[in-house]
Parts: structure tokens; C-alpha cells; sequence
């Protein structure tokens, strides 16, 4: 996924990638901002670990910069506002067993939908 987030205050809501085991495992964030200084322009990835209570993990997205993380309930996670274009690149690891099992899920729920 490429994300651009136009300034502004754009923002991405608190979440997790993978709530309903849909196969993501593993989410890496790939950033593209050259010359990004988070105090002027805000975009600050915020990530609320499992388990670390008051603790959390700031990331600026600064040019160059990978980042990986658990895509499950381990690691909530918003992008705090943004004051200039920001962009991004998301890639996610899946487990095969999980998503084919999503896949099915996904399935057989089109087809009870249709058989009402």
C-alpha cells in the first residue's frame, strides 16, 4: 500500500492491522520523506505496544527509514497528524494457514449472504 497523506492535519485513527486474523502478521512501513522534521511537520507513527501500560513508541518518518512490527492487537498504532505531504510504503508478511482460512471465512459468508 503507498499512503500520501496531504498535510493539513491528516491523520490515521488508532488501529490494528489485523484484527479479525485476516493473515497479516507482520506489517513493515517503508518512509519517503526527505528532509522531514517532525516538530514543524508533524506524521509522528505512534505504536501502543501490548503490555507497556503509560509506554509508547514514536517513530518520525524520516527518509531511508524501515520499520517492522506484529500486525495483531500487539502493536496499536495511529499516525498523528500531518502538517505536509507525507508518503509511506506498507508491506505485510502473511501467514499462508491464516489467510487461506480468512479466505474460506470470506467464502462462505458471500455465499450465506446469497442463499437468504
Amino acid at each position: 500500500m503507498v499512503a500520501c497523506y496531504p498535510g493539513s492535519g491528516s491523520h490515521y485513527v488508532k488501529h490494528v492491522d489485523n484484527p479479525n486474523r485476516d493473515g497479516r502478521c507482520i506489517t513493515a512501513i517503508y518512509y519517503l520523506n526527505l528532509d522531514w522534521d517532525v516538530r514543524k511537520s508533524g506524521g509522528l507513527l505512534r505504536i501502543f505496544p501490548e503490555g507497556c501500560n503509560d509506554r509508547v513508541a514514536d517513530i518520525e518518518p524520516v527518509f531511508d527509514r524501515i520499520l517492522f512490527f506484529w500486525s495483531d492487537r500487539r502493536n496499536p498504532h495511529e499516525v498523528q497528524p500531518a502538517h505536509r505531504t507525507r508518503y509511506a510504503i506498507t508491506l505485510w508478511y502473511l501467514d499462508a494457514e491464516e489467510r487461506e482460512s480468512a479466505r474460506l471465512r470470506y467464502q462462505r459468508d458471500c455465499e450465506n449472504r446469497f442463499k437468504a
